[in-house]
């Protein structure tokens, strides 16, 4: 739900935590049946009161906020009133809806407001969509690619002649998708990518038998 509403709004994965936020609130208003047979929603079963479904917006639309000023100053009938923002959410400490504006990086209460069906906020504001984001747990024993090597293994490193014997301590993350850490016999550390094409994994004839970096 949250990665569908930023790619209908083109927004990049900045916006993810709103998105997750609000997935959650919207969820809680799905109906579900009860051990009596009688159909409530998980809002009902936590607050005893049926949900108000005005709060129920499309997130991350580009929004007309009223202001009254700018800054110390009070803006007059001929300035202009409102100013562009991105509705991110309900605010919890009153009705209004909560926005961003980029402006000054601030976050806005308001319920004043008039959405911009005709125009997303990436459009407006110039954002670029990210697409293919998701959302996992990541650690060095399980990530979203397919690792060449495993943690522990022997590796020949080509970089030299002839090749170094080293040690695969570190698998590639998100943020390097391509890097893998090593670890020399002499105890030196060094990265090196796949691209490269320098890592090659060793024969069981010259791995040295020397016990695994980390505990199983």
């Amino acid at each position: 739900m949250s990665r569908n509403w930023l790619a209908s709004a083109e927004l990049p994965s900045s916006f993810r935590f709103y998105a997750v936020r609000r997935a959650s609130e919207v969820c809680n208003y799905f109906p579900l049946q009860l051990e009596d047979g009688t159909y409530g929603t998980p809002f009902e079963l936590a607050h005893k009161q049926k949900p108000d479904l005005r709060v129920l917006f499309k997130p991350f639309c580009l929004a007309a906020v009223r202001r009254e000023r700018d800054g110390d100053q009070v803006l007059s009938k001929f300035d202009t009133q409102s100013q562009f923002m991105i509705a991110i959410g309900r605010y919890q400490n009153s009705d209004g809806l909560q926005f961003y504006n980029l402006e000054n990086g601030t976050f806005v209460s308001s319920v004043d407001y008039t959405f911009q069906p005709h125009s997303t906020a990436s459009a407006h504001f110039g954002y670029k969509y990210q697409a293919g984001t998701f959302i996992y747990r990541l650690d060095e024993t399980n990530t979203i690619y397919s690792p060449k090597f495993k943690l522990d293994e022997q590796v020949l490193v080509h970089s030299h002649s002839p090749p170094h014997l080293a040690t695969i301590i570190g698998l590639p993350t998100y943020h390097k998708p391509e890097i893998y850490t090593v670890k020399f016999q002499d105890g030196s550390v060094a990265e090196y990518s796949t691209s490269e094409d320098i890592l090659e994994l060793a024969p069981a004839s010259v791995s040295s038998t020397s016990s695994p970096l980390l505990p199983s």
